[in-house]
């Protein structure tokens, strides 16, 4: 009992302090991305702090639709799909200032042994943003192939340029993340699902990103999250 009541003060201060946090993010919000609210937090940090005017994603989905809310007027999403289905579904939902891509696997099933797709099942999807010769101030990968999405990723971004890698907790992603200079990792008791890394080549992530504040919101939500299994 006295373990369950310690959970609970924790989840209240806890709960005060993210709800004032996150409110900015999901007031006047129906749909958001597949993520949790301390994820999407981050990211939207980043975005209105970095201020990017080209963006891309690999992996479409309520993430195009979602973010794209917290550029600037002038910029630009682009989204990278290999689900033609989905990709004209999000298509429908999408605001001005974003556009999809529908780019066909080279190969399905996958062959690769996580059931990714590999480079050689998704080279074109891959390597498909380096054709609109646009380089990037803030890239997501939260799709097919992430692992060469990662490593083509740093020939795309600018000077200053931010990398955003979700599902992070799969730990046979992060192997290419040592490309990157600079990094964060925020991870939790996830194994196949969630956590986010954040890297660039150039840019210190903590002149854009409160890291101190999200891991201390992380280690608060820990132990609530890893009881109620979410």
């Amino acid at each position: 009992m006295h373990e369950l009541f310690l959970i609970s003060q924790v989840f209240i201060i806890c709960y005060k302090e993210f709800r004032d946090y996150i409110k900015k993010t999901l007031v006047g919000h129906s749909v958001k991305p597949y993520m949790k609210h301390k994820e999407i937090a981050i990211i939207v940090e980043l975005l209105e702090r970095k201020k990017p005017k080209n963006c891309l994603e690999w992996g479409a989905g309520y993430s195009t639709y979602y973010f794209p809310k917290y550029l600037e007027k002038d910029a630009l999403w682009i989204s990278i799909e290999h689900n033609e289905y989905w990709a004209k579904a999000i298509k429908h939902i999408i605001a001005p200032n974003a556009k999809i891509y529908y780019i066909p696997p080279n190969n399905y099933p996958w062959t690769d042994e996580h059931n990714d797709g590999s480079y050689a099942d998704l080279k074109d999807y891959v390597e498909f943003p380096k054709s609109l010769d646009i380089k990037f101030d803030f890239i997501l990968i939260d799709g097919r192939a992430r692992k060469d999405c990662l490593i083509h990723a740093l020939d795309l971004l600018n000077s200053g340029g931010v990398v955003v890698l979700h599902d992070a907790n799969r730990k046979y992603y992060l192997n290419p993340c040592k490309l990157y200079r600079y990094q964060a990792l925020f991870i939790d008791h996830r194994k196949d699902s969630g956590g986010l890394w954040i890297g660039s080549k150039d840019l210190d992530i903590n002149t854009i990103l409160d890291i101190k504040k999200h891991r201390a919101i992380w280690q608060k939500l820990a132990s609530f999250e890893k009881m109620l299994g979410i």
